[in-house]
């Protein structure tokens, strides 16, 4: 067992106090007066007009591409290097996913996008249309990566002229912030839904849960309606079409609103975190410590490092080392377009993806680790990288 962890959940009395509140009020279900309080309290701590509490992040997802009117045949434009549950939503609803690259700060790239709407599809009846497919585009999905935002404005009037609709997966991401002229928006907030996770080992977490927040009212009634089985008549019990079961319960929303009131104390113990990892490692030239882009804030979920060359042996190296010294690391979300059940769908340009998964790795970044933990991680990465990486 691994002695420091990549990211395991922080919680002490209150939270146990919470739920056992909750387990003696009878209130356990899906209907309880927590899953509103809850919701309220994201929409409060995001600046959201709505938001309705799920039971994972790949519901978020699901029920935002669901109301953005991603339907079967229609394709959505994705980043490839991210985690699996972003992508499979889309084959939920029997779309089609188009893969784009990340830039070396693991953002998608906007340029690419702007290029592809622009020279590679047309607007016609008020759709937009892919020429070489001829399916219609619905959606655009953005992933923030490792706790890090990306601006995403520049591709807001470009999809709303095209009518698509741009779903933010910020679900490493609750909590970061970006200041857009004046403003300070929060991840998630800049498109026009915004998905988040609060599993295990999420920056808060219930155990298992999401969330999706929106200023949209059509938007926000819909996805509460679909994630409540589509109940038109509880009394009759009368569905009009088909719905799911994703409302996050009572007993787990208990949990996340004493989460999400220590969410900036949870920020302040990252920074502290990657702040360590970022005097240990500033003066090395064989790797580089992702670290968040001006006029951002970062929750400083996780710390990437890519290593300058790092070869398949050195790679293993690497592994066995951190396994022998309880260091629990990571490698990063293999590019969804090389997965074998991805590889059918449409790609543009992407170069970037693959370098950096085969580069770079999640170092430990839990809230319990000490200082000397912090010392000792970063002392073993420094000097395998003196032996095994050359400059």
């Amino acid at each position: 067992m691994p002695k420091f962890h990549l990211s395991i959940p922080d919680y002490n009395l209150k939270e146990i106090t919470a739920v056992t509140k909750a387990i003696k009020s009878g209130w356990i279900s899906t209907a309880g007066p927590d899953v509103i309080k809850f919701e309220k309290f994201i929409c409060k701590k995001v600046n959201a007009k709505y938001s309705v509490a799920l039971n994972s992040g790949t519901s978020a997802i699901h029920l935002a591409l669901s109301v953005a009117g991603v339907k079967r045949g229609d394709e959505v434009l994705v980043q490839s290097l991210t985690y699996v549950a972003s992508i499979n939503p889309i084959l939920y609803l029997g779309a089609n996913p188009i893969f784009f690259d990340v830039d070396n700060n693991f953002h998608l790239k906007i340029d690419d996008i702007y290029e592809f709407l622009k020279t590679q599809t047309v607007f016609k009846n008020k759709k937009c249309i892919n020429k070489k497919t001829k399916k219609i585009i619905k959606a655009l999905l953005v992933t923030h990566l490792w706790g890090n935002v990306q601006n995403i404005q520049k591709l807001r009037n470009i999809c709303k002229v095209r009518n698509i609709t741009i779903i933010e997966d910020a679900a490493e991401s609750l909590g970061s912030k970006i200041k857009v002229g004046k403003k300070i928006i929060n991840c998630g907030c800049q498109g026009n839904l915004g998905c988040y996770s609060f599993n295990g080992n999420k920056i808060i977490t219930t155990g298992s849960g999401g969330a999706v927040v929106t200023k949209n009212k059509s938007f926000f009634k819909n996805i509460n309606y679909l994630a409540n089985q589509s109940k038109d008549d509880a009394f009759h019990d009368i569905h009009k079409k088909m719905g799911f079961n994703y409302k996050l319960n009572n007993l787990l929303s208990c949990l996340g609103i004493i989460q999400l009131k220590k969410l900036d104390n949870f920020i302040m113990r990252k920074k502290k975190i990657h702040d360590h990892y970022k005097k240990e490692f500033k003066n090395m030239d064989n790797l580089k410590l992702l670290m968040p882009l001006p006029n951002t804030l970062s929750n400083y979920w996780f710390n990437v490092v890519t290593f300058k060359n790092l070869d398949n042996i050195s790679f293993k190296k690497l592994k066995l080392m951190c396994k022998e010294n309880g260091i629990e690391i990571r490698q990063v979300w293999k590019p969804a377009h090389t997965q074998d059940y991805l590889k059918k769908f449409q790609q543009f340009k992407i170069y970037n993806s693959e370098k950096l998964y085969k580069k770079s790795v999640c170092l430990p970044s839990s809230l319990r680790l000490s200082k000397k933990n912090l010392k000792f991680v970063s002392r073993k990465i420094k000097n395998f990288c003196q032996i095994n990486i050359k400059t």
